[in-house]
């Protein structure tokens, strides 16, 4: 979803920051019952998660972004973004922010291309890259430490597949030994749910390098839930999304805030125009273009 390091370097180039210590990520909660892994089967929980997600598979909200992150001179730094996310699972999303009515960023992917249109540079910039191309050390130099599109996965709309990805252990419990943790592959590694063991909502997401146990993006689902609105398909069952996530990115000390605001899909929303390359060059006006593949090979090949 969010492309938590490009956001902050828009903050580091426009804003004038505030200075605050970015708030804690919350442990894995004690309350509730102990979770008895015997009532519970890899399948009976698929079907609900899977279930939830095929109601969000079309989304849209107004949002508000807070980012903590550490500034040029080493200090603590917030700010605040206000914006709109759209998505089209599994492999369409975009997102616009601006701040006090100037646009700031657009960042968006779709089937084939990952974006990030830089709209307060001297001179506007859009970088591109392709998917088929990207590979996890041409991204860990935009400080995104997953594949674009695995950052949907951090609002936990994402199925689960058929097949556990481990059948000896398909269902775990955390560490409070309160919830049920399920693990799925991810682009670049794995993703793992901390789900609700009476609705099986996620409260936590982490994704993980396969070669890695430390997470290198967590997000947290916090402040009770808000109702998502079908205006599509009238009597539809209703899903809960969470009202906030918080993203931690432990590499770079940054924490992202989402809010979601009036979070629906309409027969307008989301707007299919957003995931068009072309169309989000247009509406910007934006002429200049940085390729990313081509420039991920040249340092590649310097050797740096």
């Amino acid at each position: 979803m969010i492309r938590t390091v490009v956001v902050l370097a828009v903050l580091l180039t426009f804003a004038v920051p505030g200075c605050s210590p970015k708030p804690p990520m919350p442990a894995d909660p004690v309350g509730g019952r102990t979770v008895d892994l015997s009532e519970y089967s890899y399948e009976q929980v698929a079907n609900v998660v899977n279930a939830r997600a095929e109601r969000l598979e079309r989304f849209w909200a107004a949002t508000i972004v807070k980012v903590w992150y550490i500034g040029k001179e080493g200090e603590n730094e917030v700010d605040q973004l206000d914006g709109d996310i759209h998505i089209v699972q599994p492999d369409m999303i975009a997102m616009s922010l601006e701040k006090v009515g100037i646009d700031v960023a657009a960042l968006g992917a779709n089937e084939r291309f990952y974006w990030y249109l830089d709209l307060i540079a001297d001179e506007e910039v859009a970088s591109i890259g392709t998917h088929e191309r990207a590979n996890p050390d041409q991204l860990a130099s935009l400080g995104v430490p997953v594949h674009p599109l695995d950052l949907l996965l951090l609002l936990g709309f994402s199925t689960l597949p058929d097949e556990p990805l481990d059948p000896d252990r398909p269902l775990r419990v955390s560490e409070s030994g309160r919830h049920i943790v399920v693990s799925a592959p991810a682009r670049w590694g794995i993703v793992d749910y901390l789900l609700d063991p009476d609705t099986f909502e996620p409260i936590r997401v982490e994704i993980r390098r396969a070669d890695r146990l430390p997470a290198v993006l967590t997000a947290d689902m916090l402040e009770g839930s808000i109702e998502f609105q079908d205006r599509v398909l009238d009597g539809s069952p209703k899903v809960r999304i969470p009202r906030r996530i918080v993203i931690d990115v432990p590499e770079i000390e940054a924490r992202v805030q989402v809010r979601f605001l009036d979070p629906r899909v309409s027969r307008r929303k989301p707007d299919e125009r957003a995931f068009d390359l072309g169309d989000t060059l247009s509406r910007y006006g934006v002429g200049l273009r940085r390729d990313l593949d081509v420039m991920h090979d040249r340092l590649r090949d310097s050797g740096s």
